[in-house]
């Protein structure tokens, strides 16, 4: 299990947040070495390409808001991912290149330039993505207990239903796990995904 890159996608508020928690504590007990880390905002250039697309997201261009994300990503590759893997630790990462598909890809009708310039950047690729996914409505009840939302999350029923049309789109490639939260526990959830990590 040591030396796995591992990913963590879904919409928002399908739990990711909790299970990559989880799975570090749970590695944690296994005697585990292993490292947490974002896609967007894992490094402190990270963080700042984070306020700015938190900032300038609606305001700028999609092309703009890709350049942010692929140079996030590229930094923590560099300063995290590379060297995390060859001192054998689990990585385990919230978000990556998926969600660029689909916010900057798919969303923004643009799938097919946002592959090229991810192509030609030649980023880290994960062991295995998790996708998590639960229905619109249990989104919807989880939105609405929350007390803080951001500028990037989900507005509305349709906006949620597309961005989960989007992930389901993505569960069918390569090395990519769809996995029902609805009705399971944040235990379950990560006993299921260390499964597949044995």
């Amino acid at each position: 299990m040591n030396n796995k890159f591992i990913v963590i996608e879904g919409c928002d508020f399908t739990g990711k947040s909790s299970v990559i928690e989880k799975l570090g504590k749970s590695l944690e007990l296994g005697g585990i070495k292993f490292k947490l880390t974002k896609a967007l905002g894992g490094t402190d250039y990270g963080k700042k390409c984070r306020d700015y697309v938190m900032e300038n997201s609606g305001k700028v261009s999609n092309s703009v808001i890709l350049d942010e994300m692929i140079e996030s990503m590229q930094d923590m590759n560099e300063k995290i991912v590379s060297h995390a893997q060859k001192e054998g630790y689990f990585v385990v990462c919230d978000r990556y290149y998926h969600s660029t598909l689909v916010y900057q890809g798919i969303r923004q009708n643009a799938l097919e330039m946002v592959e090229e310039r991810l192509a030609k950047v030649n980023l880290i690729e994960p062991d295995l993505t998790f996708i998590l996914d639960c229905s619109t409505e249990e989104i919807l009840r989880r939105k609405s207990a929350r007390n803080e939302t951001n500028s990037l999350d989900p507005k509305d029923k349709e906006e949620i239903d597309k961005i989960r049309e989007s992930y389901l789109l993505l569960a069918h490639r390569e090395n990519t796990i769809l996995i029902e939260v609805g009705g399971k526990t944040i235990d379950e959830v990560c006993e299921k995904i260390l499964s597949y990590c044995a």
